[in-house]
């Protein structure tokens, strides 16, 4: 059976005191992920730090419920802590989606999930929170002009956002504490708030975003 590889672990396995300090500042989020965008036949590593190439204290089969206790970037990547039958220990977040918690009966049919338009990004293969346009500019001094954006939200200031660029591909956007945290752009975003609307630069790029595409509202 293949594994995913998967993140770090904290004070259950003899951490030392500063990552007990780092988990301490772990922070937002849902309660409980379960484990997605595995393919068939793999599980994802429980690992005793945040990082692939950390110790594995058990693997997590796909759809698997576990508590979250906080996600951080860390190396470009972002982490969860999470607790488990097996025991506390860190897996890669872009393997969890938000959950109930584990034994609640689901079986309530969903409301119908949203239908995307063409011209959308293509996101991560996700079903869209929400989706519409934004202004946006790829170069610097370019007029803005209006882009496709498709997001996911993933609890109060969490969401993961793409965004449709004129000339084709798309821009990824994470959200976490109610800022922009990483993107697949060039560097870290920069970005200013007027009011309710996220002005941000991401090398030439530049993003117009609603607070309430990421909160919704």
């Amino acid at each position: 059976m293949r594994r995913i590889w998967a993140g770090p672990l904290l004070a259950a396995l003899g951490a030392s005191p500063a990552l007990a300090d780092f988990a301490d500042g772990l922070s937002g989020g849902p309660d409980f992920w379960a484990v997605t965008g595995l393919g068939a036949g793999e599980t994802l590593d429980l690992r005793a730090e945040a990082s692939a190439r950390a110790r594995a204290l058990g693997q997590l089969a796909p759809d698997e419920v576990v508590r979250n206790k906080g996600c951080a970037m860390v190396a470009g990547g972002r982490w969860c802590l999470v607790d488990t039958p097996i025991g506390p220990g860190w897996v890669e977040g872009r393997f969890l989606r938000e959950s109930a918690p584990p034994g609640l009966d689901d079986s309530l049919p969903e409301p119908p999930l949203l239908t995307a338009p063409p011209g959308l990004p293509a996101g991560n293969g996700e079903p869209f929170t929400a989706f519409g346009t934004i202004p946006c500019a790829t170069h610097r001094g370019q007029p803005s002009s209006s882009c496709a954006f498709g997001v996911i939200r993933t609890g109060p200031g969490g969401a993961s956002l793409w965004v449709a660029l004129p000339a084709g591909g798309q821009r990824y956007i994470l959200f976490e504490t109610g800022k922009p945290v990483f993107t697949d752009g060039e560097g870290r975003p920069a970005f200013t708030i007027e009011d309710d609307l996220f002005l941000i630069r991401i090398g030439p790029e530049r993003f117009e975003v609603p607070r309430a595409v990421i909160d919704g509202g």
